[in-house]
């Protein structure tokens, strides 16, 4: 479907622009699911990425190791670890953030305003049929 592989090439396209910050496009899937949900379990970034919980493990222990997120254990079950930001973390991330709108204006500059709007309604409406489930 065309929305599946516009999503995945924008996606991938905006976290190659961003492999100059010195992170691997796994990392910078970690990071950008944690920025979005503010804290996970490493199963659910498992979960998310479909990977092994030992890639994931490997992938978090450089990104601690960097200074980028924080591990601790999941108080009600001691099985289970979460993963937050670090304030160098929240600070990348903002700026990864920023990156990446600043990719999207250069993605949507050539579209006229008349087709800015009409592509807002269609992502609305997609949007509303979305949350109706």
């Amino acid at each position: 479907m065309l929305v599946r592989e516009l999503y995945s090439k924008i996606m991938y396209g905006l976290i190659d622009e961003q492999e100059h910050l010195g992170l691997t496009k796994q990392q910078l899937i970690v990071i950008k699911l944690i920025a979005h949900k503010k804290k996970m379990t490493i199963s659910e970034i498992c979960k998310e990425m479909s990977l092994s919980k030992g890639t994931v493990s490997g992938i978090i222990q450089r990104l601690e190791k960097m200074g980028y997120i924080h591990k601790f254990k999941n108080t009600n079950d001691l099985r289970s670890t979460y993963v937050i930001f670090s304030e160098q973390g929240l600070e990348f991330s903002r700026k990864f953030k920023e990156n990446i709108n600043n990719s999207f204006t250069k993605i949507f500059k050539n579209l006229s305003t008349y087709e800015l709007k009409n592509l807002n309604k269609s992502l609305i409406k997609i949007l509303d049929e979305i949350e109706e489930r």
